[in-house]
């Protein structure tokens, strides 16, 4: 588990540089929410249990039905940039899901 937290810890890192460079002003609430997995993951005192636990919940807060990340990509008008401008953040989302999918309840 502590491998898996320590992946989350730069996913979660990259998923934050992110959002804040292509969407910052219509995704704050989904930045606080990253800022605070990040802060729960750097917690030396918390268990690595509680912090999957906590780091799980907030994920699906990421989501929500409504303005969550769900609906968050970069737009270029050329095709082929915006293609290749998505592929990391598709890429940090899938391997966030990996490793959550089986603490998420």
């Amino acid at each position: 588990m502590d491998q898996e937290l320590e992946q989350l810890e730069k996913l979660f890192s990259e998923l934050l540089k992110i959002v804040k460079k292509y969407g910052y002003e219509r995704f704050i609430p989904q930045i606080r929410i990253i800022e605070a997995i990040l802060n729960c993951l750097n917690d030396s005192e918390e268990t690595p249990s509680s912090k999957m636990e906590y780091v799980a919940s907030k994920h699906k807060q990421l989501y929500s039905p409504r303005g969550g990340l769900s609906e968050f990509f970069i737009w270029d008008n050329d095709f082929q940039t915006r293609k290749q401008l998505n592929e990391p953040l598709d890429k940090v989302r899938d391997d966030i899901w990996a490793i959550l999918q089986k603490y998420r309840r």
